[in-house]
């Protein structure tokens, strides 16, 4: 089986984490973040991730690495997926660049058909779990 190994930054706002909607999925919102490129470190593709999904840069100082999940990859054929997560801030106030459509802010309490397998198993129950969301 197939893994897809990603970084993600988590956002909090309110009790509740940021998430992205790309054009390519209809209703499902996904943690901002994407795959490492060749060469590239973990932070060095958050950044990259961060200024392409929402025009923002992130505050280097406030970076620190979470924690690590995988679960079946959402709309994937059965793949996994592996999310290294981080937290962080903005530098400036996200809004939607290149391929994503919208950003919206979710937590255990939201419709759970906006969200990913991943988000509704393993990631928001985990966040809540720690106390970064409702």
């Amino acid at each position: 089986m197939r893994t897809i190994r990603k970084v993600a930054l988590a956002i909090f706002k309110g009790g509740k984490l940021l998430q992205v909607r790309t054009k390519s999925q209809e209703k499902v919102f996904f943690t901002l973040g994407g795959k490492i490129e060749e060469r590239e470190s973990e932070i060095d593709c958050l950044k990259r991730e961060t200024k392409e999904e929402i025009g923002c840069e992130i505050d280097e100082q406030s970076i620190k690495f979470l924690t690590e999940f995988e679960d079946v990859a959402h709309g994937k054929n059965g793949a996994m997926l592996n999310i290294k997560m981080y937290g962080g801030k903005l530098i400036g106030e996200p809004k939607p660049s290149s391929e994503v459509v919208e950003i919206g802010y979710f937590d255990t309490n939201s419709d759970k058909k906006n969200l990913s397998t991943i988000a509704q198993r393993t990631i928001f129950p985990w966040l809540k779990e720690q106390g970064y969301i409702n």
